[in-house]
């Protein structure tokens, strides 16, 4: 089957399998887990005591299942976001790979208290390799060479043009342009 918060692909095996582990958790208990864990993404930090202290409380062997079950409740949470699956899509879904429908909504309600939040931090932390921090553009009168300066990490990197060379680079960051537009616009985008 494929899932939405999996980006319409198949839920990755490892999770089916600890989404029984999961199940095990009181719907409460998962509610806190998600909470921890979305906050952790949004800070790039999982609290582990807190999340330790949660397990040492329920009857599921701290040592074996803990790491597995924050990975798997990690990639739930941050998928969701990323795809930008609707949150009562992904309570069905939940339930249909076999989480019950109370740990469901446990994870729908992480979701709309956190969602926002997540997308931004996800969207902050993409496509970050180097920023650009400026631009300037020169036509040289004599030579009709386009001066292109860009500022990258403190460094200006400067370069010219041909008149070719500028059509050629306008008309693919058209293309890209409306290529995004049209992503933005996609129904699994909001």
């Amino acid at each position: 089957m494929r899932f939405r918060f999996c980006g319409n692909g198949d839920c990755p095996d490892w999770v089916l399998a600890e989404i029984n582990a999961l199940s095990r958790l009181s719907s409460v208990k998962l509610k806190l887990l998600g909470q921890i864990v979305a906050q952790g993404i949004i800070d790039s930090s999982i609290e582990m005591a807190k999340a330790e202290k949660l397990f040492s409380e329920s009857k599921l062997d701290s040592d074996i299942n803990l790491k597995a079950c924050i990975a798997c409740v990690s990639f739930i949470i941050s998928s969701t976001a990323r795809y930008n699956c609707d949150h009562g899509v992904l309570f069905t879904e939940l339930q249909q790979l076999g989480l019950p429908r109370e740990h469901s909504m446990s994870f729908k309600k992480v979701m709309d208290e956190y969602g926002t939040a997540l997308v931004n931090q996800l969207r902050s932390a993409s496509l970050t390799v180097n920023k650009l921090q400026g631009a300037s553009v020169e036509v040289d009168g004599t030579t009709q060479l386009t001066n292109l300066r860009i500022t990258v990490d403190e460094k200006e990197h400067s370069m010219f043009l041909s008149r070719g060379t500028v059509e050629a680079l306008l008309e693919n960051l058209k293309q890209v342009r409306c290529t995004m537009n049209e992503l933005v616009n996609s129904p699994y985008s909001s």
